[in-house]
């Protein structure tokens, strides 16, 4: 993946334009006043220094990192099991019902599903983070499972029949001829539910977990500051993004490879 050039420089170009806009602001600051939770500089710099801000930060960069990864994979293996189901036309009697709920949750906004399982259907019993990453891996999953099965179905079935041809078993004209290039189709809008999964994590507070979001509110109870924790969550998740499309490209090249 070549680095994202283009983006850093907009992405840094935006933060300078949001600092100069905030200078007029953090000028007319006393060391000792705040106005709307905006220090000046000092008291910016202050807060940086302070390792209970970043403990707070980086407890909530825990919180939707775990959350995420374990979504992800959960989502992942949801979206193949359906598609193997619909490409198989096994278990018809099973498979339609499940596509229909999926799809249905699918239509609600992350942010409800993820209450009404936690305060309906689990009661408020149950772990915040282990509830957020049922809602959120049953959300993805419909999307994901369109996206397998449109790819996969996408790759002629003459490369097949030439593969049984050759030789090959059912099972490696899969791994070896349908799945690199359904890969390669289908990474751009993996990537990109990949990408709007993270984002959902951010209401994973709505459940009464400390994720990067809250340790925002964290940060503003305990320091009064709003600006500084804004941007340096703003470039987590920037960055997470990246690594997250760094990954699946990596990812996607060893199997196709392999």
């Amino acid at each position: 993946m070549k680095y994202p050039l283009k983006k850093t420089l907009l992405f840094v170009l935006m933060v300078g334009a949001l600092l100069l806009a905030t200078v007029p602001c953090l000028a007319g600051v006393t060391a000792t006043e705040s106005v709307d939770g905006v220090h000046n500089w000092g008291d910016m710099l202050q807060s940086l220094m302070s390792w209970g801000m970043w403990k707070l930060i980086l407890g909530g960069l825990e919180t939707t990192m775990v959350i995420f990864v374990f979504a992800a994979v959960l989502a992942v293996l949801l979206g193949a099991g359906l598609t193997y189901l619909e490409i198989t036309h096994r278990c018809q009697w099973l498979f339609k019902p499940l596509e229909k709920f999926v799809m249905a949750l699918h239509d609600i906004p992350s942010v409800a599903l993820m209450m009404f399982f936690y305060y309906v259907i689990f009661a408020g019993e149950m772990n915040g983070v282990v509830v957020s990453v049922i809602a959120l891996a049953v959300y993805a999953s419909g999307s994901l499972m369109h996206i397998f099965t449109i790819h996969i179905q996408q790759v002629g079935k003459g490369q097949v029949e030439a593969g049984l041809t050759l030789g090959l078993t059912r099972k490696q004209c899969f791994r070896y001829i349908v799945l690199p290039q359904a890969l390669k189709s289908m990474l751009p809008l993996f990537i990109s539910d990949m990408k709007s999964l993270l984002l959902a994590t951010s209401y994973a507070g709505y459940v009464s977990q400390q994720d990067l979001i809250m340790s925002v509110y964290s940060v503003r109870e305990q320091y009064s500051d709003t600006f500084l924790p804004l941007l340096l969550v703003s470039i987590m998740y920037l960055i997470l993004s990246w690594l997250i499309a760094w990954a699946m490209q990596v990812l996607c090249k060893k199997l196709c490879k392999a």
